[in-house]
């Protein structure tokens, strides 16, 4: 059973928090190797959208050049391993690597 929050801010923040949570978790599975970089992209995508936005962490993940999560993606080994290398820097800490600006 889901504890109810009450406070406005606090069910925010938890839910932000929630989100960021399952990210994490699906980031990892990416660069460990035991998920497919693509198949972890799509799901973290659903979690941002899922959240009303409310990750705003995730957020710069999906405004990289060439990587459009919503249109045409060219799904290569140049693009797994940029999505890769994005999730470890999440990760990391070393986030986000802006490519402009």
């Amino acid at each position: 059973m889901a504890l109810m929050i009450h406070n406005r801010k606090a069910r925010i923040a938890a839910r932000r928090s929630e989100a960021v949570e399952r990210a994490r978790q699906v980031l990892q599975e990416v660069v460990a190797g035991s998920l497919d970089p693509y198949e972890g992209y799509r799901r973290v995508y659903a979690i941002y959208v899922g959240s009303s936005g409310l990750a705003e962490e995730l957020k710069p993940f999906f405004r990289f050049p060439g990587i459009e999560p919503d249109g045409f993606l060219r799904v290569d080994d140049e693009f797994r391993a940029t999505i890769r290398k994005l999730a470890s820097e999440w990760l990391s800490g070393d986030w986000p690597s802006r490519p402009n600006g």
